[in-house]
């Protein structure tokens, strides 16, 4: 296989690019945080059912009682194709097949008949993509892995019978693993870096008739400042410190649910994210790296975009629920400046759930989701190590399930 070799001075470009999976968007954001949420495509804002609106909408739990508990986990397995225009050709490379297991946790409790407290832990983004080491796209990205773990405690007060309201504060930990493989050396680079950001969310729950409720959900930006990094290119002695500077987006999200048909539920929702924000990235480097390399700038310009989910939910007997979902999610990635770190395209999802009781006091709930993304071609960079480019048949399999019950 050929090697591409490229002046020093690319190497700035090609870090950064490798850098661009910390802003995790339609492809990187994981809205696996409870089956049912995940089998009815989210659309769960306007009405009370578990503990997990303290993720969906944390003003929703003051029509619970007592303490709630719920539990559980997903588990994604992403694939995809790529389609390279090497010197060699048209050639198709498959990521390898990874799987990635979120968990989420939350309880709520009852204080009086005006205030709750609510605590969840979630993750909201994370995945990752991993490639062989010596793949034509290797000067760009070989390995990204992003974990990230928000705890969440919140109160909410019930204002009145048919309006609640909610604070919470997010406390966002975030880890990334980076392996690319320098041009001028072909040797790889690993970066690995972690922080802890805060932000804050404020919601909103409005039971507009006795079967209809709205729901308004706020989470604001986290800055996760990545100052406690480290690089080292392997099969050369050294260490270089890293650090850089990471905004994750701001979101606003609205829910409504109806429940007038017997037996059924149906949920709506639009969620808005704010990746404008993610307009640069810049690493830098102490001592420079190779000695020549004090930092990396690239601009990303990703683009706001919208999230729209239907869920109908029905009941078949006193204990058992099913549901289903489908969600179009759209793509923020600018094209101009997509790369290997994954599929640029929009997506569909269709999801589908079961909830029933297993004993007097626990629930379970299981669900499935089908993530397709769509066909995307985007023009090569060589200076950037990113070659002429067909991402297709991108998909991904999430398997989520909770328990829950109340004390």
């Amino acid at each position: 296989m050929k090697t591409y070799r490229m002046p020093l001075v690319a190497v700035a470009a090609m870090i950064t690019i490798a850098s661009s999976g910390t802003a995790v968007a339609a492809g990187f954001a994981l809205y696996e945080t409870s089956a049912r949420g995940v089998a009815m495509g989210g659309a769960v804002m306007g009405q009370y059912n578990d503990a997990s609106a303290v993720y969906a909408n944390p003003a929703l739990i003051t029509e619970s009682e007592g303490t709630q508990l719920l539990f559980g986990l997903s588990l994604i397995n992403p694939a995809m194709d790529i389609e390279l225009a090497t010197p060699q050709g048209r050639q198709t490379y498959t990521p390898d097949d990874q799987w990635f297991p979120p968990p989420f946790v939350y309880v709520t409790q009852k204080l009086n008949d005006d205030f709750w407290l609510g605590f969840g832990l979630y993750t909201p983004f994370g995945l990752g993509v991993k490639h062989d080491g010596n793949w034509p796209g290797r000067f760009s990205s070989t390995e990204t892995e992003i974990t990230t773990f928000n705890l969440t405690p919140n109160v909410a007060w019930k204002v009145s019978d048919s309006v609640s309201v909610a604070l919470g504060l997010d406390v966002m930990y975030f880890d990334i693993t980076l392996r690319r493989n320098i041009p001028t050396v072909d040797r790889m680079l690993d970066i690995s870096a972690d922080a802890v950001g805060y932000g804050g969310t404020a919601a909103i729950s409005w039971k507009i008739t006795e079967t209809l409720g709205l729901g308004l959900v706020y989470r604001s930006e986290v800055r996760e400042e990545l100052d406690t990094g480290d690089a080292s290119i392997r099969g050369i002695p050294g260490k270089y410190d890293v650090w850089e500077n990471l905004t994750l987006p701001q979101s606003a999200s609205i829910g409504l649910n109806y429940s007038g048909i017997e037996k059924w539920n149906f949920g709506a929702i639009a969620a808005w994210t704010g990746w404008s924000s993610y307009d640069n990235l810049t690493l830098h480097f102490d001592p420079p790296l190779l000695g020549k390399v004090p930092e990396a700038g690239s601009d990303k310009c990703w683009n706001d975009v919208w999230r729209f989910g239907l869920g109908a939910e029905y009941q078949l007997s006193e204990q058992t629920f099913v549901e289903v979902g489908y969600v179009f999610d759209q793509d923020p990635i600018d094209h101009a400046h997509a790369d290997y770190l994954l599929p640029a395209g929009d997506r569909d999802i269709i999801s589908v759930g079961l909830r029933t009781m297993i004993t007097d006091n626990w629930e379970l709930g299981i669900s499935f989701a089908k993530i397709l993304v769509h066909d995307t071609t985007i023009k090569g960079r060589p200076a950037e190590g990113v070659l002429d480019t067909k991402f297709k048949n991108g998909e991904s399999n999430a398997y989520s399930i909770q328990l829950s019950r109340a004390f």
